[in-house]
């Protein structure tokens, strides 16, 4: 309240009147809710652009694919799916430094940095292979390609202006650079707002920007590439919305509670209290004591970086597996669809990616849902190890399926849906729940930021190893991803296992 005592936020107290039915009993539920509906919305709406960014290739590489005279640019599935994975490389990059940015200087002016230049970036994407794209690259001085350690990143480089591959590997590197800092910075904005009790609720909203993201991605696309006639204004156009965003986080995103105008004072004064009480407590553990635990951190980091090997080669061609299926699916199904036997050539193979992508879809529709469910059981419950492994495993199963069963559609296409689809990111919740087992708060920060940081590597490895097969054959790609999220089960089940052993012989030795 002002001192006249209006209200300094009336739209808010409007929307928390709408999104919560029963008054905040005490000033500290009022304020989590305050900071939630101000915060957490716009910065779940920046997650999915993100998402959408890094993955539409996804569908665009649908048309990539066809030749130039039909309007794309002759990709195979392997160049592709390396150009989805180097995407990962550039990522790890600025993790650490916008951290320690946020964390000294504020926040706000990093999230405007990183969605402008990842705009940028996903938006010049369009050009690759045009004139346009040729010109921006056409400046640079010849290089020489004498000296052996350093002659293939010349004759990268001498290429650029003239290789549309070499202009996709380039923008899909510094596409992962410039957008590499933005989950990490996300996890340590949330920390300047949200005590360390309620901030698990807070980052685990950020879990379901990952199967909405490519509901709404793969949806969007299929018919942007449909309306446009053509993957280059897919880029365009999601390359300006971050763009766009970033100018709306000067004005939106306060850098510490203090900036907040949305804000009492006596809201202010509680949260900042809190917030300082935590950092008290940080201070009187030992932040950097989880290398004594470092074959269990490295643990988890294999268990991430297999699911992630999994998780990314199957959304990186989920509009590719589902299409190479839509003329296996029953009669009525593809007459609904319009693919009658008048629609031949370019138009039929149109249709059938338009079909494709929004099958793509479904499987994360399943996901959204299985994430709630899991995640509201494993704290009901209090038990993690197990809320992750078992998802983890029956999504390789699922693969396993659809792979086995690739030519007897529709069997095949519903393994995809309801048992991948269910599991795909079902563990995350209770997975990053884990490190606090056996970490203390501070010591747990610095492991998850080392696991996400390697782990994210995998992201690269999986649709490599997809894109290497499938153009001459689904079925052996999926056979290739498959196993490698049963592995990550495994591995959080001994990993576990360890963990119990040790703290039943400390309680032996104990007199």
């Amino acid at each position: 309240m002002n001192s006249d005592g209006r209200s300094v936020d009336r739209w808010g107290d409007r929307l928390l009147r709408i999104f919560w039915r029963k008054p905040a009993g005490d000033v500290a539920e009022r304020t989590r809710r305050r900071v939630t509906l101000h915060l957490v919305p716009y910065l779940f709406f920046l997650y999915i652009l993100a998402y959408i960014d890094r993955m539409n290739v996804a569908v665009a590489g649908l048309a990539m694919k066809q030749s130039v005279e039909n309007g794309g640019l002759g990709f195979d599935d392997k160049i592709l799916g390396f150009g989805i994975g180097l995407f990962f490389w550039g990522y790890w990059i600025l993790e650490i430094p916008s951290t320690n940015w946020v964390e000294r200087r504020g926040a706000r002016w990093v999230f405007v940095r990183i969605l402008i230049l990842w705009g940028v970036v996903a938006a010049a994407m369009g050009a690759i292979g045009s004139p346009l794209g040729a010109a921006m690259f056409s400046w640079l001085p010849h290089l020489s390609e004498g000296s052996s350690w350093f002659s293939p990143a010349a004759r990268f480089i001498n290429r650029l202006s003239t290789s549309s591959e070499n202009q996709f590997y380039f923008f899909r590197f510094f596409l992962g650079f410039f957008e590499g800092g933005f989950f990490p910075s996300v996890i340590v904005y949330l920390s300047h707002w949200f005590r360390q009790r309620d901030r698990a609720k807070a980052i685990a909203t950020f879990a379901l920007a990952m199967p909405l993201s490519s509901v709404i991605g793969y949806t969007f696309n299929a018919f942007f590439l449909r309306a446009f006639q053509g993957w280059r204004m897919i880029f365009v156009i999601e390359g300006v919305l971050p763009i766009l965003a970033g100018i709306t986080t000067i004005f939106l995103l306060p850098d510490r509670p203090g900036d907040a105008r949305w804000l009492s004072a006596e809201e202010r004064e509680w949260l900042t209290s809190e917030l300082n009480r935590d950092t008290v407590a940080k201070r009187q553990t030992q932040h950097m004591s989880w290398p004594h635990l470092i074959f269990m951190v490295i643990l988890l980091t294999a268990v991430y970086f297999f699911q992630n090997m999994l998780a990314y080669g199957l959304s990186a061609f989920m509009p590719r597996i589902m299409s190479s299926q839509v003329e296996r699916l029953p009669h009525w199904f593809q007459t609904w669809f319009g693919l009658t036997s008048l629609l031949g050539g370019k138009a039929r193979q149109d249709q059938i990616n338009f079909v494709g992508t929004i099958m793509a879809t479904l499987p994360y529709y399943v996901s959204f849902f299985a994430i709630l469910i899991n995640g509201w059981h494993s704290d009901k419950t209090g038990e993690r190890i197990w809320h992750a492994a078992v998802p983890m495993a029956f999504c390789s199963l699922g693969v396993a399926i659809t792979a086995a069963l690739i030519g007897a559609t529709p069997a095949a296409v519903l393994a995809l849906i309801f048992i991948s689809g269910a599991c795909v990111y079902t563990q995350i919740p209770p997975f990053w729940s884990i490190p606090t087992m056996f970490l203390g708060a501070g010591a747990a920060a610095s492991a998850i930021g080392f696991i996400n940081m390697v782990g994210n590597l995998g992201s690269s490895v999986g649709p490599t190893l997809f894109g290497n097969s499938s153009d001459a054959n689904i079925e052996q790609a999926l056979w290739k991803i498959a196993p490698w999220s049963f592995v990550g089960a495994v591995l959080v089940v001994v990993m576990d296992a360890i963990r119990r052993g040790q703290l039943a012989r400390r309680e032996r030795s104990k007199p």
